[in-house]
């Protein structure tokens, strides 16, 4: 099976702007295509917390023929358009999608940042880990955050491979 995984650092503008910058994101995404992944896992996608537009179903539609997708969004109270993560995953696979929450501090869980696929035989999971922000200031919660999401990985692998 054939992995990706790529900090697109907005889908949404990947999609729907005709930037220099998008234009450069969507010569990646023909790249990644190219090379025929069975898996896409994309993180900082800032799609809205309902999820992709009708515009953006049509451009996931006609870049990603073959695949299916399971996205998630920030949702209040955390901010709108923040984090997000999405698989994309072709379609001759059903995996179980889970979106977890892992009792992290502030609004970190409500942010989108981890996705796993229950694949049967094993998970794979996908993570936008949270920065420590200027100045540091939720070092703190970083830290609870790592300890959190190490203790979610170790429940997954005590039930089979991830």
């Amino acid at each position: 099976m054939r992995l990706i995984s790529w900090n697109i650092d907005s889908l949404n503008a990947a999609l729907t702007s005709d930037s220099n910058r998008a234009l450069l994101t969507r010569k990646v995404i023909d790249t990644i295509l190219e090379k025929n992944p069975d898996v896409i896992a994309l993180q900082e996608t800032k799609l809205p917390a309902n999820g992709p537009s009708k515009k953006h179903v049509e451009h996931l539609s006609d870049y990603f023929k073959g695949y299916a997708y399971s996205w998630r969004s920030s949702q209040e109270p955390a901010r709108k358009g923040y984090a997000g993560t999405m698989f994309l995953y072709k379609d001759k696979y059903s995996p179980e999608v889970i979106n977890p929450e892992i009792g992290a501090p502030d609004t970190m869980d409500l942010e989108g940042r981890i996705m796993t696929l229950d694949f049967g035989e094993f998970y794979l999971t996908q993570v936008y880990t949270p920065n420590a922000g200027d100045g540091l200031r939720r070092l703190k919660e970083r830290q609870v955050w790592d300890q959190k999401y190490a203790e979610y990985l170790q429940r997954l692998d005590a039930v089979k491979p991830v």
